[in-house]
């Protein structure tokens, strides 16, 4: 395994075949919604810390996998500065908007949510200390966050909304 630190808030990790071998995982089954997969990534980030110094915040981290011809990866870790001002997502549909919970949730991100349904008939998420992450921007859009938006244009459901919503997954 080799670990490169590009900045202070950046990680390069290249993992051989035989280091995905030793760490018993292939690159297909990455998936950081399995604690297998998040114990093996934090085992990484901690030898990361002894070795470089590199701190990872967990809720504020962002990870890219790419597989190599050899059979190994490269892991891509950008750590972001917690953000005062919440994030919003907007999902088209409960269903997105559940998984993302689900997966929130198994991922351990954890802050205040709250939930709001649009004049739009969308569902907007906003997320307050909790960080974002990648996978969110697949199932959903960051949109900017505002306060007049949400009080004019949405109707507010829930708060709680990651823990109760992951439930109904």
């Amino acid at each position: 395994m080799e670990l490169l630190k590009i900045s202070e808030s950046a990680l390069k990790v290249s993992l051989s075949r035989e280091d995905m071998e030793q760490y018993d995982i292939e690159f297909d089954a990455l998936d950081y919604s399995n604690v297998q997969t998040r114990r093996i990534i934090w085992s990484i980030l901690d030898e990361a810390k002894r070795t470089l110094g590199f701190e990872a915040v967990r809720e504020n981290i962002y990870i890219r996998a790419f597989k190599n011809r050899g059979g190994g990866c490269e892991l891509f870790v950008s750590r972001s500065a917690a953000s005062k001002e919440p994030l919003l997502y907007r999902f088209c549909d409960a269903d997105l908007l559940t998984r993302a919970c689900a997966r929130l949730e198994n991922c351990g991100i954890c802050g205040e949510s709250t939930l709001f349904l649009g004049d739009d008939e969308k569902f907007y998420l906003s997320l307050s200390g909790a960080g974002g992450s990648v996978f969110l921007d697949e199932m959903g859009d960051r949109v900017k966050y505002c306060e007049a938006f949400l009080s004019e244009h949405t109707r507010r459901l829930c708060d709680g909304a990651v823990e109760k919503m992951a439930k109904l997954k």
